[in-house]
């Protein structure tokens, strides 16, 4: 069987504009040559604040067919609140999990699983990830490694590293020169913009008449009517670092694909 592919996310601020992320995913899919995916949830409990994610609001949105809950392998310590920061309710259901995975490889529709976290880092100061999904993924790889598969996990869309070069407009200057966390590329009434599903670690670089500036960056969010670009300008990084060496740091701090074959 050819390498199977599987992506992460977090939904932390797509709340009331999941089903623009929707269409996003169903669209970079479909480039792809695949089937609007299957979003699995793999939150303990589905509470919360975040707009269509209470309840079984997303899987009305995608469907309940293109939806399924497995909280087995959420973080039981959210309800504990005691112990690790990270404890997977039933860490053997990622078997299921990769069954699921399996199956639908079957007929070219993948799978997206999620939960509310923002970011995957692979490791915090605590010694665990900033995330219970990454762990999952963990738990996903070593299941298919048993089984002689190879399997693929990425943060969504999974796209590599990429540099761009763009002529940046008004509204790009604004940001830029005010040092703004999120640069605007563009209406979200109008087309999905080009660099909206950019791979993380991506460098784009804005250029205007006597200046430049190069930022790293990732998939665009939404905000304010607009798709956006966040700048990961932090303590990921270190002082004097390229902008591409930047990406690369953004990789490997969680963003970047992982293997059986790692």
């Amino acid at each position: 069987m050819a390498k199977l592919k599987a992506f992460t996310w977090g939904y932390w601020g797509w709340g009331s504009e999941s089903e623009r992320f929707v269409h996003a995913v169903d669209s970079m899919e479909k480039k792809r040559g695949f089937l609007p995916p299957i979003f699995v949830d793999l939150r303990f409990a589905r509470g919360g604040r975040a707009a269509n994610f209470k309840g079984t609001s997303f899987r009305d949105i995608v469907g309940s067919r293109r939806y399924v809950w497995m909280p087995k392998l959420g973080n039981k310590r959210i309800k504990s609140k005691k112990g690790k920061p990270i404890q997977i309710a039933n860490p053997g259901v990622a078997e299921n999990l990769l069954d699921l995975i399996l199956d639908n490889a079957k007929t070219r529709r993948r799978v997206v699983m999620f939960c509310a976290c923002e970011e995957p880092l692979l490791k915090m100061d605590d010694g665990f990830p900033s995330c219970h999904r990454v762990e999952v993924a963990s738990l996903l790889l070593k299941a298919a490694k048993k089984r002689g598969l190879k399997l693929e996990m990425s943060e969504w869309p999974g796209e590599s590293l990429s540099a761009v070069r763009v002529k940046a407009d008004d509204m790009q200057d604004k940001a830029l020169a005010s040092d703004a966390r999120y640069i605007p590329i563009g209406s979200v009434g109008a087309r999905l913009p080009a660099l909206a599903v950019l791979g993380w670690g991506s460098n784009v670089r804005f250029v205007s008449p006597g200046k430049s500036r190069t930022i790293v960056t990732g998939p665009a969010t939404v905000g304010k009517g607009r798709w956006r670009l966040k700048v990961f300008d932090d303590a990921k990084f270190t002082e004097g670092m390229s902008a591409r060496e930047r990406g690369d740091a953004l990789l490997r701090a969680g963003y970047g694909p992982r293997s059986t074959a790692k």
